[in-house]
């Protein structure tokens, strides 16, 4: 295989995230009955308002509108500017996965896949500046579709303008990467940053830095 190409996943790839930070902070906004359910269980406050984060991260509510539905569904009484800070302040960066993505950039195409919503994706590139090494980012709400939906794939190869069968994707969603892989992209599921670095080796991808002044410019 001759690997031109890397995509990397944007959650718990470049950026591990914790939803139970945001259910922790809005549990004093919930009502009584669903606060102790959701402490109890803090997967419960992303299950009742599951259906309106896929809108969310398809692009077909904006942000505004998804908050009104969430304060209509379940009574938060914290109003937009709170709420989309609790909802943005949940991720830390993996300072091993973005060097990585930096030195790949000198060496190869190298882009950005994610199922986001757009006040995520703000808040997280201007949090952290040192994530923008990739040329491109495919993003859910821009494309109105997410992974693992074939759509999606398609539509990322054609805005990236990259083949397929010299690509390799890593994510940490086994079903992402199968459906990748049903178009020809050779996925790698994300699960430590050694066994990452062992399988981009295996298919060839050089990892180590250059010699000084022998930066390849890719495309």
């Amino acid at each position: 295989m001759l690997v031109q190409d890397v995509i990397f996943d944007l959650g718990n790839v470049l950026v591990p995230f914790d939803w139970r930070i945001a259910v922790i902070r809005l549990l004093k906004y919930l009502p009584r009955d669903l606060a102790d359910k959701s402490e109890n269980d803090p997967k419960l406050f992303a299950l009742v308002v599951s259906d309106l984060i896929e809108a969310l991260e398809i692009g077909s509510i904006r942000f505004d509108e998804f908050h009104r539905e969430v304060v209509s569904r379940t009574g938060l009484r914290a109003d937009l500017v709170e709420f989309r800070r609790i909802w943005c302040d949940i991720f830390r960066l993996d300072h091993q996965m973005v060097n990585l993505g930096h030195e790949l950039a000198r060496r190869y195409g190298v882009w950005l896949a994610s199922n986001t919503d757009e006040a995520h994706y703000e808040y997280i590139i201007e949090k952290f500046l040192e994530l923008l090494f990739y040329k491109k980012a495919a993003l859910s709400y821009e494309m109105g579709t997410r992974k693992p939906q074939p759509q999606y794939f398609i539509k990322a190869l054609e805005l990236f303008r990259i083949n397929a069968e010299n690509s390799i994707f890593i994510d940490d969603i086994m079903e992402n990467i199968q459906a990748a892989g049903k178009l020809g992209i050779v996925g790698i599921q994300f699960t430590t940053f050694q066994s990452l670095s062992e399988r981009l080796r295996e298919y060839g991808v050089v990892i180590g830095k250059l010699p000084r002044g022998q930066d390849i410019e890719h495309r």
